[in-house]
């Protein structure tokens, strides 16, 4: 048995082994400057390293992500079980990935030993101090330079083979490159292929070729429409901007065969746009109600309750009624006469003058006019607040898919395909998804680390598994 690992491992110093990434954006440029640092350490065999972007940049997404600020990470001083929980889709097979391969403080540590100070928001958002992304695009194509990898723009994956048909070798890659006004077609060869296209169709369709299913893709982190509502006439119409710091957003989902429904429900921040809503809530609400909202055409009834410490539709209503006592001579459409815990005012005066409107009220009326019939339909506003969702929105940069590569198809302990051995895939081509808040990067971060170094090193596993 001694002899023949000797023997594997001379061969494996004999020559060049080959890596090619497909896609330059977070995951894929990642994986490359993993796989540069595993090679670097196992010094056993040279190793080179290719990045084909189709684009002519890379990273173009980490460059607009979070207003051009790029929200890099997590807040990483929380324990990874409540990171998780940003994550409707593959947080159980990130669990191990976080515990034991590539945690969110390590993430913290590469960019942070590379002279990137990062901060920690309010909403556990991290950004570069100099909130700029290009201070991560900076640090990450440094990174690879440093380790050797050669990133080539504006070549285009056609088709992938194996050398030797379905019994292995290896990966033979029919490339379109643009020079100049023409394209040019060649053929490559890899040892290894690590798929980094994010929710590009090209990746779908290179992995579905190469043996994989697919989880159907759908969109996931958009807006909420309702234009219905943003009309005029309507409660929202005039109030992009508006916001309130704790939302309650509820939406009811029809179950075939079932008279109850299903109800999805996120509570945070949120914030009325042109279109309808957004904001944390909307967008959480979207993200973990992915493949609801794509049954039923992105169109139902949304339920706001805009200040959940008020309490129910009857604690609002009695709360409001004893202002026609206390307050009797003021306007009602003036001001929110409710407070929350921290002594703020429980509605914004121009969703509250709004409010008022949809309930009855008129500009003039005062609390001592008020009946209770009007306040029950003031607290209902309030409390119990219709919206007709119309359809979705975008989220901008931070747009994702929900779906991908079948989770049931990769070894998450070394992001290989279980389907087509020396295939490696990470991102957002595999069926995981975040929230906003920089949940997404920490999935390239992690599983790009993963791919990236496991492609690296996969001969030297197999020789100590095999010792």
């Amino acid at each position: 048995m001694a002899t023949s690992c000797t023997r594997l491992a001379s061969a494996l110093a004999s020559r060049t082994k080959r890596i090619g990434i497909i896609g330059g954006g977070a995951s894929g440029i990642f994986a490359g400057v993993s796989a540069g640092m595993a090679a670097a350490a196992a010094t056993k065999r040279k190793t080179q390293i290719t990045v084909l972007e189709a684009g002519s940049q890379t990273l173009t997404k980490v460059k607009i992500s979070g207003g051009g600020r790029c929200n890099v990470l997590h807040d990483t001083s929380k324990a990874v079980s409540e990171i998780l929980q940003g994550y409707p889709r593959g947080k159980n097979e990130l669990n191990g990935l976080y515990h034991s391969r590539f945690s969110p403080q390590q993430a913290q540590e590469f960019f942070e030993t590379r002279g990137v100070l990062l901060k920690t928001e309010a909403d556990g958002r991290m950004f570069p101090t100099t909130d700029s992304s290009q201070t991560i695009i900076d640090t990450l194509l440094d990174a690879a330079d440093k380790v050797g990898v050669s990133i080539q723009t504006q070549c285009k994956v056609e088709k992938i083979e194996r050398a030797m048909g379905e019994s292995g070798g290896p990966f033979r890659l029919t490339v379109t490159q643009k020079q100049g006004t023409s394209k040019v077609s060649k053929e490559v060869e890899y040892d290894a292929i690590i798929l980094a296209t994010g929710s590009a169709p090209i990746g779908y369709r290179l992995a579905t070729e190469l043996g994989h299913s697919l989880v159907k893709t759908v969109p996931s982190l958009f807006t909420l429409n309702a234009k219905l509502n943003v009309k005029e006439g309507g409660l929202l119409h005039e109030l992009s901007g508006v916001s309130v710091q704790h939302a309650r957003v509820s939406f009811r989902l029809p179950v075939e065969g079932q008279k109850k429904k299903k109800i999805l429900q996120q509570e945070g921040p949120l914030l009325i746009t042109h279109h309808g809503l957004s904001g944390p809530a909307a967008l959480r609400l979207s993200a973990f109600g992915a493949r609801d909202f794509a049954t039923v055409n992105y169109r139902g009834g949304l339920c706001v309750h805009w200040a959940p410490p008020l309490g129910t539709i009857d604690q609002i209503t009695d709360a409001l009624w004893k202002v026609t006592s206390s307050n009797p001579k003021k306007t009602v459409s003036t001001t929110c006469p409710l407070l929350l815990p921290d002594g703020g005012t429980a509605i914004p005066r121009r969703l509250w003058s709004s409010m008022v409107q949809q309930a009855g009220f008129t500009e003039t009326t005062l609390w001592a006019e008020a009946s209770k019939k009007l306040v029950r339909k003031l607290a209902i506003q309030i409390g119990e607040c219709p919206i007709e969702m119309t359809g979705k929105g975008t989220f901008k940069e931070e747009f994702v898919t929900a779906g991908g590569i079948s989770l049931k198809e990769i070894d998450m302990r070394t992001m290989e395909s279980k389907v087509c051995p020396g295939l490696y895939v990470c991102g957002e081509l595999i069926n995981i998804d975040g929230v906003t808040g920089g949940f997404n990067f920490m999935n390239c971060w992690g599983t790009g680390y993963v791919a990236g170094s496991s492609a690296a090193t996969s001969e030297e596993l197999q020789e100590a598994a095999a010792q």
